[in-house]
């Protein structure tokens, strides 16, 4: 009869390599400790975040704009104190336009180039699933932990252990095989998860690392950051970890995230195994639009980020990485446009060109960008108007470049999953309201007219007079044209040169996650393996979700027990 076991659990050590630890016992105690050596093959799961999810080093003057001792251009694990001010006196939200321009100036900010980089204190406070220095070496520190700290450690805990020895799920790989996988929503491509596909995803180790990046800087060098921080990941499993690494890695992506990993698997696809994508804005999104012409639509992102375009254009229109994100040639036509007492007056861009149509409107009062505030410094002379928007122009050529570039590629093997909430809701166009405006009666007493509604061509070529950059324009008309209205119950002629208007920017207007509408996230969905339109979260939560957090590890366990040989 052989001798009874006891199993012993493995974890890992602050150098990364799995251990255990036994206790010695009497030479009469007969039962042995068993101890399962883990897999000696892994493909490592990198997480890449989106826009304002990696902290930023400041690597010039800008390190002094909040206090002598900041090294941070921006720290997003302290949400209240470092960006919205609440506990403490230097915080992102007080700095000027100007301040914050200089302060996010792409060319002198940085992602983290080591382990020592990362906050110890966000460390401690976020991570449970790992000793910190190990952590710190898979790049946790790089992205903002108290929006994803919550994925990782997930990720990191369930994907220790999959299969027990009697060859049953461990529980926590219970939470990706529901027993209804309707309950994630709406599904494309699902099939459960049975216990081949377990035991073929069990011949693997997952190590969990994340890679934060200049998200100030085009996602094309983000996508080659990443591959280099790809190779670096392959090379430490290999050299450190003592694994072998024959199948690339598994990114898992939030937001902007996603375009980043999209270009870096169209240039590296022997790089890459599979590729798992959260809320992403594929086709870019209007929100980006919106915020610029009047601030964070909502209460947090408005005190935190800016409730005033005047706030947010001298980071956007001076960095190509925010101008990635504005509606791209593949977005479709039509999704600005303009109403009056109902009537649609026109509608942008016509065909695929919102760059010249719309972003590189100088003077239309529906335009993207005010000079005045891509560098303001107060001095609005033509010549520094003119330079403001040169830079501008450079900015938008790297986006425009960008978004051909990519065009419609996404990894062959592609799990999506996203926002379509109708508690959530996003700007899939963004709609400018002109309100009435009146003939006055010329008689004391005596109602005035309403104005007939513009034209097509005078609604475009209505004048701009003033811009709140919250949300409300006001516009004259030097177009004359008569028309006959009805003015006290007389047919009168009205000429309509000098009529004001005012305008202003209505709300969202389709089901998604607050951030990205369902239209722009499920251009991914199309080319996906699998894809689910979801509920019950909003953008920068989504990865706290458990339900989303259960189909992320159902999507790595598919992609692991697919997994192929690559020619990396």
């Amino acid at each position: 009869m052989s001798e009874p076991t006891r199993p012993v659990a493995t974890e890992i050590g602050p150098d990364g390599n799995v251990m255990a630890r036994v206790t010695m016992s009497r030479v009469s105690n007969l039962v042995r400790a068993e101890l399962v050596a883990p897999p000696d093959h892994a493909i490592p799961v990198i997480f890449v975040p989106g826009i304002m999810g990696s902290p930023l080093m400041a690597t010039g003057p800008n390190a002094r704009l909040l206090g002598n001792d900041n090294r941070w251009a921006w720290f997003p694990d302290d949400a209240l104190g470092w960006v919205a001010g609440f506990s403490k006196l230097s915080s992102y939200s007080r700095l000027s336009p100007l301040e914050r321009k200089q302060l996010l100036d792409p060319q002198l900010t940085r992602a983290f180039s080591s382990p020592e980089d990362a906050d110890q204190d966000t460390m401690l406070k976020f991570v449970t699933t790992l000793p910190v220095q190990e952590a710190r070496n898979r790049g946790w520190g790089s992205v903002s932990l108290d929006s994803y700290g919550p994925i990782l450690n997930f990720l990191e805990a369930q994907l220790r252990y999959i299969l027990a020895p009697d060859g049953h799920p461990y529980p926590g790989i219970m939470g990706a095989m529901p027993k209804n996988g309707s309950t994630w929503g709406d599904l494309k491509g699902y099939s459960p998860l049975k216990t081949e596909s377990l035991k073929a995803a069990a011949e693997f180790r997952y190590p969990v690392y994340a890679v934060g990046y200049n998200w100030l800087h085009s996602n094309s060098q983000g996508a080659d950051y990443l591959a280099g921080k790809i190779r670096s990941v392959l090379e430490r499993c290999r050299k450190e970890l003592k694994v072998k690494c024959e199948h690339g890695v598994i990114l898992v992506t939030h937001s902007m995230g996603g375009l980043v990993a999209r270009m870096c698997a169209k240039r590296n696809p022997d790089l890459i195994q599979g590729v798992v994508h959260g809320v992403q804005p594929a086709i870019g999104a209007a929100t980006a639009y919106r915020r610029v012409r009047a601030g964070w639509e909502d209460t947090a992102g408005a005190i935190g980020l800016g409730g005033t375009g005047k706030k947010i254009i001298p980071i956007f229109a001076n960095a190509a990485g925010p101008l990635e994100l504005l509606p791209n040639q593949r977005y479709g036509e039509g999704w600005l446009r303009a109403i009056y007492d109902g009537k649609e007056l026109f509608r942008l861009p016509t065909g695929t060109d919102p760059y010249t149509q719309i972003y590189l409107k100088q003077n239309a009062w529906w335009r993207l960008m005010n000079a005045a505030w891509i560098n303001p410094i107060g001095n609005t002379t033509q010549a520094t108007l003119i330079s403001a928007w040169s830079g501008y122009e450079k900015m938008l050529g790297q986006a425009k470049a960008f978004h051909m570039g990519l065009g419609d590629y996404y990894h062959p093997n592609s799990f999506v999953h996203f926002g379509s909430d109708s508690g959530h809701q996003a700007f899939h166009r963004v709609t400018w309201k002109l309100l009435a405006g009146f003939i006055p009666s010329g008689r004391p007493g005596v109602p005035p007219t309403p104005l007939p509604a513009p034209s097509r061509e005078q609604a475009l070529a209505l004048r701009l007079t003033s811009d709140s950059l919250e949300g409300r324009t006001t516009m004259i008309n030097d177009l004359g044209e008569e028309s006959w209205v009805n003015k006290q119950g007389t047919a009168v002629v009205h000429n309509s040169r000098g009529d004001i208007y005012a305008a202003d920017i209505q709300g969202q207007d389709q089901a998604g996650d607050g951030t990205v509408p369902a239209h722009a996230a499920e251009d991914a969905a199309e080319k996906a393996v699998f894809a689910a339109r979801m509920t019950g979260y909003d953008h920068q939560g989504s990865y706290k979700n458990r339900n989303v957090q259960n189909l992320t590890l159902y999507s790595v366990l598919r992609i692991g027990a697919n997994a192929k040989k690559l020619s990396a």
